[in-house]
């Protein structure tokens, strides 16, 4: 029966922690401009140094020998990891025990936890003076990587990621819908025109929802989470209107009922049912690549639909409190944000403003997408997107917000009441959380 197994699924909360490690899909830039950012260059080293680094994917593989070259005396020693909850538990417990490397390369799901009990060294503070660099973010990005009492800047965004809708080119040309990036990302804005494209491929196996939380999940990281007072943002308005949308496209039985991230999606696109895709950042067409290599020129990329601007994660680098190396773990960390080996972007957006909007990555084409342009429209996202903080709360909260809202979605409950009730539930289960954060 559809409706349990939307609430069966609603306890697996789909968050998307998948940073520049997913596969990406081949560039070929038009132009041989590599430009470096144009930053001061850190002092040699007077000591010889080894620095760990933890890494949850490969982004730093470019860095470390034109790293070594620049400063001979510091070695950079990479351990990758298989999986990002992996990577996740074998730092956490690394860090309890004293034993952790030197930096910390990581996904930002797991942010939320390293934001307090000081894991991470406060980079606005002597020796490395990170405040320096505050002109050079935007301030959105800047502040998300603040403590949860926003006193201290504890990592450096390398990589961020707005979230972007990848579709079928051929199906929606098939079916009579707009097909040209541009024109179908205005054309999604409406909700009618997006349950149109639902009703006339469903006849066909087809479908471009996954699961009710889709749309919310996507409005949710639009405005984030909590507040700079740790209150619930998502009681308004605008996610009662979602949810009027997410039940109406339930109550047609326009949900795939897989996500991307198991299996049965990932067979879903293989297989041609699953046409769309808006639950990924900017990065995904590397792993729709993966699941699907046959279907290259068949994708294109647009904005998400609704006209929501939302982000999906970044990419931090971080330097461990407990390090013996801090000096020279900064020149590192210092090295890899201001991208200053040109860096690869993984079809990402630099965190670092300077690095932004390079020839080599504006005139960059995707053969997997139809040899399509795509870096402008991930530019012009992120720079619409608000990069909100993360908290120790966020995962109790996105599992009850993500759960609450498939339940409401399969009983049809009135959506103003539905999301007052799940704002209520959250702001009461994390009370005692809230006020220790606060007080402490």
């Amino acid at each position: 029966m559809k409706g349990l197994n939307v609430i069966c699924f609603s306890l697996l909360l789909c968050v998307l922690m998948i940073s520049s490690s997913c596969g990406q899909a081949p560039n070929q830039p038009l132009s041989n401009t590599n430009p470096k950012a144009q930053t001061a260059v850190p002092s040699e080293s007077s000591l010889n140094a080894e620095i760990k680094v933890w890494a949850a994917n490969t982004g730093l593989d470019s860095f470390k020998q034109d790293f070594e070259s620049m400063y001979p005396k510091i070695k950079i020693n990479i351990t990758k990891f298989d999986s990002l909850d992996k990577f996740n538990n074998e730092c956490l417990s690394a860090l309890s025990s004293g034993t952790g490397p030197d930096v910390l390369f990581f996904d930002s799901s797991f942010f939320g936890q390293y934001t307090v009990n000081g894991i991470l060294e406060d980079l606005l503070k002597d020796p490395y003076l990170a405040g320096r660099y505050e002109k050079d973010f935007s301030e959105d990005v800047w502040e998300s990587n603040k403590s949860a009492d926003g006193k201290s800047l504890l990592a450096m965004t390398y990589l961020t990621s707005p979230y972007v809708t990848f579709y079928r080119e051929d199906i929606m040309k098939e079916n009579g819908f707009p097909s040209e990036p541009e024109e179908f990302g205005k054309f999604i804005e409406k909700p009618e025109n997006l349950l149109a494209i639902a009703k006339k491929i469903k006849p066909k196996g087809e479908y471009i929802f996954q699961w009710p939380t889709d749309l919310p999940n996507l409005m949710g990281s639009s405005v984030g989470i909590f507040d700079k007072n740790l209150r619930f943002m998502r009681n308004t308005n605008e996610f009662a209107k979602i949810l009027d949308i997410t039940k109406e496209a339930h109550r047609a039985g326009f949900e795939l009922e897989a996500s991307v991230w198991e299996p049965a999606g990932e067979k879903a696109i293989e297989d041609n049912k699953l046409v769309m895709v808006f639950n990924m950042g900017s990065w995904g067409s590397g792993s729709i690549q993966n699941f699907a290599p046959e279907q290259s020129g068949k994708w294109r990329v647009t904005k998400p639909p609704l006209g929501i601007c939302a982000w999906q994660s970044d990419t931090k680098i971080a330097i461990n409190s407990q390090s013996n190396n801090k000096k020279s773990a900064w020149k590192f960390v210092e090295y890899v944000f201001t991208q200053q080996s040109g860096g690869i972007n993984y079809d990402m957006v630099n965190g670092y403003k300077p690095s932004r909007r390079n020839n080599r990555q504006m005139e960059a084409r995707n053969s997997f997408l139809g040899e399509q342009v795509t870096q402008p429209l991930y530019e012009d996202l992120a720079d619409k997107m608000i990069q909100y903080k993360l908290t120790p709360l966020d995962n109790t909260a996105t599992e009850i917000f993500a759960k609450d809202i498939s339940d409401a979605t399969v009983r049809n409950i009135d959506s103003k009441t539905a999301i007052r009730d799940i704002a209520d539930k959250i702001e009461k289960t994390l009370e005692e959380e809230r006020k220790d954060l606060i007080e402490n």
